[in-house]
């Protein structure tokens, strides 16, 4: 299992101290196409779908949102689009709607949510480098 960390600034932290934060505006947010958080979050995807070629991100949508105000912590899921290129073959594929399961923990002192990939990931081997 992968771990991200994704910095809060202080509006995100003061809007986290509320019980009637709405969390989806906030991963929304945090999460904005072309934004360094997106590309972070799709790399970490990428690396949970290299079984099927080389993978590209092409969306992603954020469903199944939930979170407790008491504890900080929460889940979602993520619906992708992806597109696999086979180098040596020269073929692309192209499968939509691929899920990818994760939970979070928030830090407010610290100003972080900490993302944890689904426990079904493959996670990197020393294997890989050979």
């Amino acid at each position: 299992m992968e771990t991200l960390d994704i910095a809060l600034n202080n509006n995100q932290v003061n809007l986290l101290n509320h019980t009637d934060v709405n969390i989806d505006q906030l991963l929304g947010e945090l999460f904005q196409p072309a934004t360094d958080n997106y590309q972070k979050l799709a790399y970490e995807l990428q690396r949970e779908f290299k079984w099927g070629g080389s993978p590209d991100v092409t969306s992603m949508v954020f469903d199944r949102i939930k979170y407790d105000t008491t504890t900080h912590k929460g889940s979602f899921r993520i619906v992708l689009d992806i597109s696999f290129t086979f180098g040596c073959e020269d073929v692309r594929t192209y499968k939509p709607d691929q899920t990818s399961e994760w939970t979070f923990t928030i830090h407010l002192t610290e100003k972080i949510m900490k993302l944890y990939s689904s426990p079904f990931a493959e996670s990197r081997s020393t294997a890989d480098e050979f």
